[in-house]
């Protein structure tokens, strides 16, 4: 059995917003076919995927975070659209999008420096945010082009305050498989 953990900084979605692409998600499941869907509850918008780290390096992040959290102000996100990364005919990552807010896109990259500060080995492509909603389209048949006659205008747009992010763990065997840490509150 593989033990290896991983840990991520990421955005909480709202209650609200999960029971809305929740719903939507079941409806999608028999059009769809994706090998996993993902549980509502591990809904989020990643900052920065750590990967697997010694937990001595925990309380560092946390500080570290801490600080950065104090200098953000909670702002809002709406969630628009959806889209797919990987090939077109059979995506590997099926997300929904998000409106561009530089707020998030600050906090992003003050979350990465600190990171890499730290010592952590980040991914260099640029900051693309989004929900992933399902992994690993699972059909022989090609990704539709046009989703249009699936989704019916419930990918439409929906809002939510980011009032914190969260330090999460995965538990690859455990449904859901994030476990939150530690929440850092941004300023009000």
């Amino acid at each position: 059995m593989n033990t290896k953990t991983h840990f991520f900084l990421a955005i909480p979605i709202s209650n609200e917003l999960k029971a809305v692409y929740s719903k939507w998600q079941q409806s999608m499941k028999n059009q769809l076919p994706f090998k996993s869907w993902v549980h509502p509850e591990d809904y989020h918008i990643t900052l920065a995927f750590l990967g697997d780290i010694p937990k001595s390096m925990l309380r560092n992040i946390s500080k570290e975070m801490e600080v950065i959290a104090g200098k953000h102000h909670s702002f809002q996100l709406s969630l628009n659209g959806i889209g797919t990364f990987g090939r077109k005919e059979s995506p590997r990552i099926f997300w929904a999008g998000l409106e561009r807010e530089q707020k998030l896109f600050d906090l992003q990259m003050d979350v990465y420096r600190a990171c890499k500060k730290l010592g952590f080995t980040l991914d260099d492509r640029p900051y693309n945010p989004h929900m992933t909603l399902a992994r690993k389209w699972s059909s022989d048949d090609v990704f539709p082009n046009n989703l249009s006659h699936i989704v019916k205008g419930e990918e439409k747009i929906v809002s939510f305050s980011v009032k914190d992010f969260i330090l999460y763990q995965t538990h690859l065997d455990r449904t859901p498989k994030y476990e939150p840490l530690s929440i850092f509150s941004l300023k009000d």
